[in-house]
C-alpha cells in the first residue's frame, strides 16, 4: 500500500497566546497509560472534502479544547498538566492519497500495514493527531491518534460524534463537561483500597525482565467474529443472566489461557477497564471529558481456569467487574489527594510489551459508532483500532451494521507461536 503526504497542517487552539490555563491532570488521567492510541474509520464515497471535514474539526476543537492543549511534564506538585494557551498545542491534521480503492482494504484487517494510516505515535507532538487518507476511489480513511491521559474511549467516542455533526450541520445537544467537583477526595481522605502495585508502581521502579521491544513478525492481532447466535449460545449455558461482555470475555479468557499453554499453579489475571461515570454516586455526567475508567482485576489460577467451566470464568469476570463501585473509585480519588506531592506511574507504563499470563481489556460495545456519520452520502463501513505491537490485548467491538444482530468482533494480541491453536479453539465451549 503507497501512501503519499500531501501537506500537514495544525489547527490551533482558540485561545489568546498570552493566555496560558493549566489543568491538572486527574487521578484518572493518571492512572491511563502514558501513550497516543490509534483508530481508524472508514467510510464509502462520496463523502465530504477535507476542507469542510477540517472546517468542521475547527469548530469542534472550541467545544473540547483540552484535546488542543500541550502535555508538561510536571508542575510544583510533581504532576503532568495540560497546557492551554501559550506556545504548542494545536491538532495535527495530515492530508495523504493512496493508490487503491477502498474495497481493496475492507473489510479493516489487522496489518502492520495500518500503521501508514495514521500520523506516528511514538514522540508524537501533539495531543490529537488526524490523518485524512483519500483513496482512488474517492473513499476515506480517517486515522485518529489521541493521548489518553486527555481523554478515555467515551470520551474520544463523544468528539467524534460531535465532530460529524458539525460537518453535516446539525444540532449539537450534548456538550462535553469539565467540572471536575464530583473527583473531590473525603475528609479526611483515606484508601479503602491498597492501590500501590495494582493501579500503581511503587517507586524506585525496578528494572522490567520483559522485552521493551518486539519484532511485529512476533506478536500476532487477530480480528475473531462471534455471531449473536453463538454469543446466546453460551448465555444458554449460564444459571443466571450475565451480560454479552461477561460471557464472552469469560470464554476468551478460558481459551486464550488455554492456547498460551500456561503452568497450571500459575495466576492469571485480567485487566478490565471499567467506565467509573455511572458507578459513582451520584452518577458522573455521562458527557465528562477526560478519563473516568478504573479497572477491575478477576484473577484466578490457570488450572481452576481450564479445567472448570465457562459459567465459573464468566463468573469471575462478573463479580470482579461488580466490585467497581462508588467506594472504590472513591479510594482512588482519595489515594489521589494522598500521594498529590508524588511521581505517580501506572502500572501499565512499565509491564513491557508482554502481558502473558495476564489480558489488558476493553470494550466499546456501548460506544456510538453509528452516529458517526459524516452525511454527504457515504456511510461508516469500517473500524478497527491500529496495529498493536503489545501481547495480551483484547478489544470488544460492536457490528456496524444489523446483519448479525448482536454479533461481536474481538482484537486479540498473541505470539504467534500461541495465536496459531487460539485460532482452532477460539469459539470452543468447553
Amino acid at each position: 500500500m503507497e501512501v503519499h503526504t500531501l501537506n500537514s497542517t495544525v489547527i490551533p487552539h482558540d485561545l489568546p497566546s498570552t493566555s496560558i490555563t493549566k489543568i491538572p491532570l486527574t487521578i484518572f488521567d493518571m492512572l491511563a497509560p502514558n501513550m497516543h492510541f490509534a483508530v481508524l474509520y472508514a467510510f464509502m464515497p462520496p463523502t465530504p472534502t477535507n476542507a469542510a471535514l477540517k472546517d468542521g474539526l475547527k469548530k469542534a476543537v472550541r467545544l473540547f479544547p483540552t484535546l488542543a492543549g500541550h502535555l508538561a511534564e510536571k508542575d510544583d506538585r510533581c504532576r503532568p498538566f495540560n497546557s492551554l494557551g501559550g506556545k504548542g498545542g494545536g491538532v495535527l491534521v495530515v492530508e495523504t492519497s493512496v493508490e487503491l480503492e477502498l474495497l481493496d482494504i475492507l473489510p479493516l484487517e489487522p496489518s502492520p500495514n495500518l500503521l501508514q494510516l495514521h500520523p506516528p505515535i511514538d514522540k508524537a507532538h501533539h495531543i490529537l493527531q488526524i490523518q485524512l487518507n483519500r483513496f482512488s476511489c474517492s473513499g476515506l480513511v480517517i486515522g485518529v491518534t489521541a493521548h489518553h491521559r486527555v481523554a478515555d474511549g467515551k470520551s474520544m467516542s463523544s468528539f467524534f460524534v460531535t465532530w460529524a455533526k458539525l460537518v453535516r450541520g446539525s444540532h449539537i445537544d450534548s456538550f462535553p463537561v469539565y467540572n471536575q467537583t464530583m473527583l473531590v477526595p473525603r475528609d479526611p481522605p483515606r484508601c479503602d483500597r491498597d492501590h500501590w502495585g495494582i493501579d500503581f508502581q511503587p517507586l524506585p521502579l525496578l528494572p522490567s525482565s520483559l522485552p521493551s521491544t518486539l519484532n511485529s513478525n512476533e506478536v500476532c492481532n487477530m480480528k475473531v467474529h462471534y455471531s449473536g447466535e453463538f454469543i446466546s449460545k453460551i448465555k444458554a449455558q449460564m444459571l443466571q443472566k450475565y451480560s454479552t461482555f461477561d460471557v464472552l470475555m469469560g470464554q476468551l479468557w478460558k481459551n486464550i489461557t488455554r492456547a498460551r499453554g500456561l503452568d497450571p499453579d500459575m495466576v492469571t489475571q485480567i485487566r478490565v477497564a471499567v467506565n467509573g461515570r455511572p458507578r459513582m454516586r451520584p452518577a458522573a455526567p455521562t458527557e465528562y471529558f477526560g478519563n473516568m475508567v478504573i479497572n477491575a482485576y478477576p484473577r484466578a489460577y490457570v488450572k481452576e481456569l481450564i479445567e472448570g467451566s465457562i459459567a465459573n470464568a464468566v463468573r469471575l469476570v462478573h463479580d470482579a467487574v461488580g466490585r467497581v463501585r462508588d467506594g472504590y473509585i472513591q479510594s482512588l480519588i482519595d489515594f489521589g489527594a494522598i500521594n498529590g506531592g508524588n511521581v505517580l506511574v501506572p502500572v501499565t507504563d512499565v509491564e513491557g510489551l508482554v502481558l502473558c499470563p495476564n489480558l489488558e481489556v476493553d470494550s466499546w460495545l456501548g460506544f456510538p459508532f453509528q452516529e458517526v456519520d459524516f452525511r454527504d452520502g457515504g456511510s461508516l463501513c469500517g473500524f478497527v483500532p491500529s496495529w498493536i505491537e503489545v501481547e495480551g490485548v483484547v478489544i470488544l467491538m460492536p457490528m456496524l451494521h444489523e446483519v448479525d444482530e448482536g454479533g461481536v468482533d474481538v482484537m486479540v494480541t498473541l505470539f504467534e507461536n500461541h495465536a496459531g491453536l487460539f485460532r482452532q479453539i477460539s469459539h470452543s465451549l468447553y
